[in-house]
């Protein structure tokens, strides 16, 4: 059985969904639309789906504001906790920074939701929306032709469309079935994440960097914090199995008492961290999304920001062709989506790259650098208001 779409995406994680419900939004003025499949492996909400696990991000305010004209974030800020200030700190030395919202005339610098609680959120709104979804179903075959790519599931269905778009994360088999490379620079290093309660509790993300790397602390909704702790392979493999007061008492040697003593510690996961990216983010009638694009550390909470700043690009230049009657697949629009998105990956990824060699180094000259810079940061407001609007996601 073969249907006809303008527009197919795989992968139904954050950013496939965003796009998908992004695009459903978009009319002509004699009410014409696009046609638009989103093929997913796993339906959100059994706790086990890659996209939307256990794992806190901190949307930025610039990411806020983006699903708010998407009409997206009334439907998730239900599940969202504010960030009205962030505190960065090196332990062991004297440099420090804080950033507080009131600063810059907004009501918060980001927010943070929960994925586990947000995919089941969307997928809602898809079931309302004109978005034919496959689910639970797979690309099983990607053929390209001149006009469309034949996507052949594992169910049977033949899809085609005019243009495909690959928003299924690091491993993308929509990027591998078209050969663009991906490099992976690994950092020899694991994230150690966690839901954790504290005596105290407020509206502060904390980043506090260490010589094994940086442990971050997001508020989240109902009194908790998302914990991020970035260590040694050896030392995550080490703290995952000691018991929860043993591995309490460590963070709390690791981060201090700015909260309080920490009272509880969830289940704990792990996932290696590495610089992946994709050579190109396009090729002959598909491109590239989110972690399909490229994959960051998560030192400065940048990676969906920047996959979110991807699907706003690209839906922007979608709407522009729907209202021309143009092809959604055509190289001069994918080409135009590649130069736009350029400057963005290459400033995120360097200066997150730049930030993990920095903050995850022992070397006392290397702290002695970074910590002048943090007070430096203090005291010039130029440096500062720059890291904020960083911080916050105000980039065009």
């Amino acid at each position: 059985m073969s249907q006809r779409f303008d527009i197919a995406i795989v992968g139904g994680a954050m950013a496939g969904a965003t796009l998908a419900l992004a695009l459903s939004a978009q009319r002509r003025p004699d009410g014409g639309r696009w046609r638009i499949a989103l093929i997913e492996s796993q339906p959100p909400g059994n706790g086990d789906h890659p996209g939307f696990d256990s794992r806190a991000i901190a949307l930025a305010q610039g990411s806020v504001r983006r699903l708010a004209q998407l009409g997206l974030w009334p439907a998730l800020a239900a599940h969202a906790a504010p960030i009205e200030s962030i505190q960065v700190s090196d332990r062991g030395h004297f440099g420090g920074l804080t950033l507080d919202a009131s600063e810059y005339q907004v009501d918060a610098l980001g927010q943070v939701v929960e994925l586990e609680r947000v995919g089941p959120v969307l997928w809602q709104r898809l079931a309302q929306s004109s978005v034919h979804c496959f689910c639970p179903d797979r690309v099983a075959t990607q053929d390209q032709q001149s006009d469309h790519v034949a996507l052949t599931l594992d169910s049977g269905v033949v899809i085609k469309a005019a243009l495909v778009v690959g928003a299924d994360g690091t491993q993308s088999a929509v990027r591998r079935a078209v050969g663009i490379p991906m490099s992976r620079q690994d950092y020899d290093q694991t994230a150690v994440i966690a839901n954790i309660q504290t005596e105290q509790h407020g509206t502060v993300a904390f980043e506090r960097f260490t010589p094994e790397g940086p442990l971050a602390l997001l508020p989240m909704c109902e009194g908790r914090y998302s914990l991020v702790w970035v260590q040694s392979p050896a030392e995550a493999e080490r703290r995952l199995q000691l018991d929860e007061a043993a591995f309490a008492t460590e963070l709390q040697q690791a981060f201090g008492y700015r909260l309080g003593h920490i009272e509880r510690v969830g289940q704990r996961a792990h996932y290696p961290l590495a610089l992946c990216q994709a050579e190109s983010v396009r090729h002959h009638r598909c491109v590239l999304v989110g972690n399909a694009a490229q994959t960051l550390h998560p030192i400065a909470g940048q990676g969906f920001n920047l996959g979110l700043r991807d699907v706003d690009t690209l839906a922007a230049l979608l709407s522009q062709a729907l209202q021309e009657g143009a092809d959604p697949g055509a190289f001069v629009l994918l080409q135009a989506y590649e130069q736009a998105r350029e400057a963005d990956r290459g400033r995120t990824m360097n200066g997150t790259d730049a930030l993990v060699r920095l903050f995850s180094n022992a070397s006392r000259m290397m702290a002695l650098g970074r910590n002048s810079g943090l007070l430096a940061m203090n005291l010039l407001p130029g440096l500062k208001h720059a890291l904020a609007h960083q911080a916050m996601g105000w980039r065009d």
